[in-house]
């Protein structure tokens, strides 16, 4: 089972990835994680939405937040 704190590993190795397919990384790492949690979908997209700002707030050199925030922020507005 995929948890947050798995998802946010991944998370913050694909920040720092110059990758050309990051964004697919990104969002299937989202999405595994989305599929497993317990909780409503909702609830779980706010976990990351917050992960991924605490994240943000950290400014480490080298990382791109942008693509994972982008991606939650489109699916929470899906489902609201």
């Amino acid at each position: 089972m995929a948890r947050l704190s798995t998802c946010m590993a991944a998370q913050r190795v694909l920040a720092r990835s110059n990758a050309p397919n990051r964004a697919v990384w990104v969002e299937q790492y989202i999405d595994e994680y989305l599929k497993t949690e317990s909780v409503s979908l909702t609830r779980a997209l706010e976990r990351l939405r917050r992960a991924i700002h605490y994240e943000e707030a950290e400014r480490r050199e080298g990382e791109d937040w942008n693509i994972a925030r982008d991606y939650v922020r489109s699916l929470l507005h899906r489902i609201t």
